[in-house]
């Protein structure tokens, strides 16, 4: 199957192919409350039409059943007017030793927030540019995958890291609407709550209580204590 970027087109009803895939993956690992199971459809079928209506429900958008922009944006990738001006849309092209860019800030910290291991091969947070720690951690990553270990950012490792790395697309905050809420915020609660920082409900809306535990965290790391989730707060994320 010919590779298609998450986040190349709007998603609808009909449709097949390893963007449809991810999404479904991507909805799999909701709690029922923000999503419904999607089993038995290798297409963008009604299965994954009822269970985008009810992650839009949940999180306050246009309830149509259609994957653009905005619901994109809530499954932590961001696309066109949300992504800053002159910036790649992550997985849209290859990434390797020498690229830079919002992509590879991407890359960097769905990296750090997954795993200690590979924080610790970054050497620190996103800074947007693809040198030899990042190609190392980009191995690890891959090896864990089962995937070829050739430090490449292709195909193949964006499908891995859209459905086995949760967080890192965009800032994360209470105050700004199109930073507060979403499947990143979800496990964002989730991560803070194994580290200890979080006692709330995860329900994927970036309140006081999480905004609590990140200052919490950021403080514990000596990094500004802001409450917001950008490079220096995802390094410190990985629950092991």
């Amino acid at each position: 199957m010919a590779y298609i970027n998450f986040g190349s087109r709007i998603l609808k009803q009909g449709l097949s192919g390893t963007d449809v895939e991810i999404l479904q993956c991507l909805l799999n690992q909701l709690p029922s409350s923000m999503s419904s199971p999607i089993s038995g459809e290798s297409t963008f079928g009604p299965k994954t039409e009822a269970a985008v209506k009810k992650f839009q429900t949940y999180f306050g958008l246009t309830v149509d059943g259609i994957v653009g922009k905005d619901t994109y944006l809530l499954l932590g990738q961001q696309t066109g007017p949300y992504l800053p001006s002159g910036a790649s849309v992550f997985g849209s092209r290859n990434l390797r030793k020498g690229s830079s860019g919002r992509d590879v800030w991407v890359l960097q910290n769905r990296l750090a927030s997954t795993k200690k291991q590979y924080a610790l091969a970054l050497g620190g947070p996103a800074d947007s540019i693809f040198g030899s720690k990042t190609q190392a951690a980009v191995k690890l990553f891959q090896k864990d995958m089962g995937l070829t270990q050739d430090g490449i950012v292709g195909p193949l490792t964006f499908q891995k890291l859209f459905c086995n790395t949760h967080m890192g697309g965009r800032y994360l905050q209470a105050s700004r609407a199109e930073r507060n809420r979403g499947f990143d915020v979800y496990f964002l609660q989730s991560h803070l709550k194994s580290l200890g920082y979080y006692t709330a409900a995860l329900d994927g809306k970036f309140g006081p209580a999480t905004t609590s535990a990140v200052k919490a965290l950021q403080k514990a790391h000596a990094i500004a204590v802001d409450g917001v989730v950008g490079p220096s707060t995802y390094y410190y994320l990985a629950p092991s």
